[in-house]
């Protein structure tokens, strides 16, 4: 389940732990850059997983073609402008009470999947 925990509640900074700050997700460019690597390596088929907020950072992934499969877990900001716009084959992990994606929604998401040729 879904809780405040994941979208509203920021980490909290520990001085014991040394000096760091907080910097706003860039996972979609930090990622972009890796999968870059690793097709210059010659890997022709990628996949990525994407649990809570992350799940967005694979359907942007999938929407630049720069993966060929997509698991998103109890996705968090995934619209069903996201999911139309997918580009790999998508699997959809929802929880059944979540407060972001609601299993509602996961039926929009699943008739958008289900209206895409092959």
């Amino acid at each position: 389940m879904l809780g405040p925990q994941c979208c509203e509640n920021p980490p909290v900074l520990n001085p014991v732990s040394g000096s760091g700050h907080v910097e706003e997700d860039k996972g979609f460019e930090d990622t972009k850059s890796v999968l870059e690597a690793i097709n210059n390596k010659g890997i022709t088929a990628i996949g990525a997983a994407g649990m809570c907020w992350g799940a967005k950072v694979v359907m942007e992934l999938s929407k630049e073609e720069l993966i060929q499969a997509a698991v998103l877990l109890h996705p968090t900001f995934v619209t069903v402008d996201d999911i139309k716009c997918g580009k790999a084959p998508i699997v959809i992990l929802g929880a059944e009470i979540d407060h972001w994606t609601s299993p509602a929604l996961v039926k929009q998401f699943e008739d958008v999947l289900a209206s895409k040729p092959e």
